[in-house]
């Protein structure tokens, strides 16, 4: 992707017995944008990780491209989030040259089969909850109650909580 992907919509979607349920994944050469994207209504059932947001996925045709071509993450919201038997739910890995910004959490509920501490991981992000989200979202996003009221601001969008061991 060099162009962009902007204005798409991803609803009423079942995702069961998958590695990965929804996915972005883009790394520096790649240029463009995502932008403006919305998921909404998503399932998961039996999912190792549930959204996958990548910045450093190094795949290219071959060595010819621009390694300072970074590309733009940004507006991307998901709402109605839930299943059950999901390791890690979130997964967000930005980076210090490719941030991920204003992404937004609203009614999530993810049963988990795996009970560990970083089972809602960020990197690089910046971004909001509203109202009710489990497991407990990472501490780079500013809290927010049903109303849209800010309850709790975030200390620092560039807290890195990646474990790729699970």
């Amino acid at each position: 992707m060099s162009g962009g992907v902007s204005n798409v919509t991803v609803e009423n979607l079942i995702v069961w017995n998958s590695r990965r349920a929804v996915r972005i994944k883009t790394a520096p050469g790649r240029g463009g944008y995502v932008r403006h994207i919305t998921y909404r209504n998503l399932t998961f059932d039996n999912v190792r990780v549930g959204i996958v947001i990548k910045t450093d996925y190094n795949e290219h045709p071959d060595e010819g491209y621009d390694r300072k071509a970074l590309p733009v993450l940004e507006d991307i919201s998901f709402t109605g989030v839930h299943g059950q038997g999901v390791r890690v739910p979130v997964r967000i890995h930005g980076s210090e040259e490719i941030p991920v910004r204003n992404v937004t959490f609203r009614d999530m509920s993810v049963g988990l089969t795996y009970k560990k501490k970083h089972i809602f991981q960020c990197a690089f992000v910046e971004g909001r909850v509203m109202g009710t989200i489990f497991p407990a979202p990472c501490e780079n996003l500013d809290r927010y109650d049903e109303q849209e009221r800010l309850v709790k601001r975030s200390a620092s969008q560039n807290v890195t909580d990646i474990d790729y061991d699970f």
